[in-house]
């Protein structure tokens, strides 16, 4: 493939995020909802590395179809609302009531990525990972699939 073709090919393609499950153009809270999903994960084991900020930029960039500014607005925002301001209920059941099981799949993937960011699961990162899955009502095998899917966006 020639690198224009490759361009136009990265240009043309749509972030999966980028609309809600009934293709609508995806809000705010939507976006907030998934930033905070993946802050927590990347706080979870109490070191917020650098490794970690990486994968959110990219997972939320790339999912949503935004870019580096607004991107980090978003994550400024989310830091204000983290639990306790909100509930992760709460952050969860906008997720999966704006989502397609298979954005909610996607959302469970950049978790995955921002946990195995530093290389060391956790097990407390592992028992998030399990409550994502279910709060976002996903079978285990899906959880699986996400996870899987992490791996190979990483590599």
């Amino acid at each position: 493939m020639w690198l224009l073709d490759r361009v136009r090919s990265h240009l043309e393609r749509t972030a999966p995020l980028a609309k809600d499950g009934r293709g609508e153009p995806v809000d705010i809270e939507v976006k907030a909802a998934a930033a905070v999903l993946l802050l927590e994960a990347a706080h979870g084991d109490e070191t917020y590395i650098w490794k970690e900020e990486r994968a959110l930029l990219r997972g939320l960039e790339s999912a949503f179809g935004i870019g580096r500014k607004e991107t980090r607005a978003l994550l400024a925002r989310a830091e204000e609302i983290r639990p306790p301001v909100l509930r992760l209920d709460d952050v969860t059941e906008v997720l999966a009531t704006r989502l397609s099981e298979a954005q909610r799949e996607i959302v469970l993937a950049l978790l995955w990525q921002v946990i195995d960011a530093d290389a060391v699961l956790e097990p407390w990162e592992a028992s998030f990972a399990e409550h994502a899955t279910k709060a976002l009502g996903l079978s285990p095998e899906q959880g699986a699939r996400a996870r899987t899917r992490a791996r190979r966006g990483r590599d």
